[in-house]
C-alpha cells in the first residue's frame, strides 16, 4: 500500500492539536530524542502510528522538530538512558507571553517533557515508508463515573 508521506506544520495551539492527533501511540527510543541547544531545537524520532490509513495496521518513522526552544525540563523520564522506550500519548502548546510559551510531550507512565519555547514552531515529517504494524493500538473507552 502506498500513501503520501505526511508534513505538518505547527504554529499554534491548535495546529498542535492536529500534529498530537497523528501522534497518539508513537513509540520512541529515548536515545532517538535529543536537545541541540546551539541550534534551539528539540529532536523527536518516533515510529508513528498510521491512523490516517483505515485498512491494514501500518508504521512509519516520522521525525518531529520542534525550534525555537529555549529551555527544556523532563519528568519521569531519563534521557540518559538511551536503549529505553517510550510510547507518546500527547503534544501540547500552552502559550504564555505570546508568541512564546511552553511545548509539553506526555508519556505513558507520567513521563513528560517540557520545552520553554520563544514561538510555537514544529515540523512533523515521515522520513520512511510506512510498514505494516503487529496491530492497532486499543484503549479503553472512558468509563462513566457513579454517582
Amino acid at each position: 500500500m502506498s500513501q503520501e508521506p505526511l508534513k505538518l506544520y505547527g504554529r499554534s495551539a491548535e495546529d498542535m492539536q492536529v500534529i498530537s492527533a497523528f501522534l497518539q501511540d508513537a513509540v520512541a527510543q529515548l536515545g532517538d530524542m535529543a536537545y541541540l541547544a546551539d541550534e534551539q531545537r528539540f529532536v523527536v524520532l518516533v515510529n508513528r502510528f498510521c491512523w490516517e490509513v483505515e485498512a491494514a495496521p501500518m508504521r512509519v518513522r516520522s521525525a518531529l522538530q520542534l525550534a525555537n526552544v529555549t529551555s527544556i525540563r523532563q519528568k519521569k523520564l531519563n534521557l540518559t538512558r538511551r536503549e529505553g522506550v517510550v510510547a507518546l500519548l500527547a503534544v501540547g502548546f500552552e502559550p504564555q507571553t505570546l508568541p512564546g510559551g511552553e511545548i509539553s510531550l506526555q508519556f505513558a507512565g507520567g513521563g513528560e517533557i517540557r520545552l520553554a519555547v520563544e514561538a510555537c514552531e514544529a515540523i512533523l515529517e515521515d522520513i520512511t515508508a510506512p510498514w505494516a504494524a503487529a496491530s492497532r493500538p486499543y484503549h479503553e473507552a472512558n468509563e462513566e463515573f457513579d454517582e
